[in-house]
C-alpha cells in the first residue's frame, strides 16, 4: 500500500511524509525532490528556465513512472493536481490524503523562504490566496482529508494512520 500526500505549498507534505514513512517503515519520495535530482536543478530554476508548463510535464512523466511503487509515502508538489489526469495517476499509485491547512498558517510558513517559484510575484500574499482558491476543490477530491490546523506533527501522523 502507498500513501499519497497532497495539499497546498507549505502544508507540511514533506515533513509529515518523512515522519509517517519512519513510523510505518515505508520508503519516502517527494516528487519535487525527485525531479530536482533527475534534472540536476532546483524547482525554482526549472520554473525560470523552462516555465511552469514544462515543469508540470516533468511531474506527470514522473507519476507515470511511479505506478509500481510499493510501501511508499509520496509527497507531491502543491500544483501537481493542476494538470488534468494527475489525480487519476495519483490514485493509481496509492491512497490520496489532503493535508488541509488554513491560509494563515500557509502564509506564515511559505514567507520563511524564497524557494517557491509560484510566489515570485509582486504580491505573494495575493498569489497565495488566488492559487489556494483555484486549487482547494482539486485537493478536496482526495480519499481522506486531514485538518492540520493547530495539530502537532505526531498528531497528524496518528490521524493519517487511524484513517487507513
Amino acid at each position: 500500500m502507498n500513501i499519497v500526500l497532497i495539499g497546498f505549498m507549505g502544508c507540511g507534505k514533506t515533513t509529515i511524509g518523512r515522519k509517517l514513512a519512519v513510523r510505518l517503515g515505508y520508503h519516502f519520495l517527494d516528487t519535487d525532490h525527485q525531479i530536482q535530482r533527475e534534472q540536476n536543478a532546483k524547482v525554482k530554476d526549472l520554473f525560470q528556465i523552462y516555465g511552469e508548463e514544462q515543469f508540470r510535464h516533468l511531474e506527470t512523466d514522473l507519476l507515470r513512472r511511479l505506478c509500481k511503487l510499493e510501501n511508499t509515502i509520496l509527497a507531491t508538489g502543491g500544483g501537481i493536481l493542476t494538470t488534468p489526469g494527475n489525480l487519476d495517476l495519483l490514485r493509481s499509485i496509492g491512497i490520496t490524503i489532503y493535508l488541509k491547512t488554513d491560509l494563515e498558517d500557509i502564509c506564515e510558513r511559505v514567507s520563511r523562504n524564497d524557494r517557491r517559484p509560484m510566489l515570485q510575484t509582486e504580491n505573494p500574499l495575493e498569489t497565495i490566496q488566488q492559487l489556494f482558491g483555484e486549487r482547494e476543490s482539486m485537493y478536496s477530491q482526495a480519499e481522506y482529508i486531514i485538518e492540520t490546523q493547530s495539530l502537532k506533527m505526531w498528531h497528524i501522523v496518528n490521524k493519517i494512520i487511524q484513517n487507513l
